[in-house]
């Protein structure tokens, strides 16, 4: 399949969670077209070259950035259009990378198995909490950074 068909992928998973988290269903069609602009917007920076946590973090930033000014303009929280658009981006394979590693350590007879496995883990345990602090910061940045009016 197609690597920008992949992409589509995005807006069920979003809109799955959000319905699963109550998201009111005037919202849900914001909250897909932000996951389909995130997740479109990391794919394009990661395949011009971008490390997937940079991209991560700008498409955060978009999401995290069009939910404030769209939560402004409806009077609803921004988390109800953010976290659900951010959730496809959920570093899932880094995690289950990691995991995958450390259960093969039961099965290592020699010691430099076990090392290859244990870097192995690390390398994915820190990439998939990379992402997640990126996806933190980008949706959490702009609730921080633009001031609310009259305060």
């Amino acid at each position: 399949m197609s690597g920008w068909l992949v992409e589509l992928w995005s807006i069920p998973a979003a809109l799955g969670f959000a319905v699963l988290f109550n998201v009111p269903p005037r919202t849900l069609w914001l909250s897909c077209a932000l996951a389909l602009a995130g997740h479109g917007l990391r794919f394009g920076l990661v395949h011009a070259g971008s490390d997937i946590v940079l991209g991560t973090l700008v498409a955060a930033l978009l999401i995290g950035f069009c939910a404030e000014w769209w939560s402004r303009r409806a009077r609803q929280a921004a988390p109800v259009y953010a976290v659900c658009a951010a959730i496809p981006m959920v570093p899932g394979t880094y995690m289950y990378k990691a995991v995958q590693a450390l259960l093969q350590l039961a099965s290592v007879t020699e010691a430099s198995q076990a090392q290859q496995h244990l870097v192995d883990a690390g390398y994915n345990i820190v990439k998939a909490a990379m992402i997640l602090l990126a996806l933190a910061i980008g949706i959490a940045a702009p609730a921080l950074l633009w001031p609310k009016k009259g305060h």
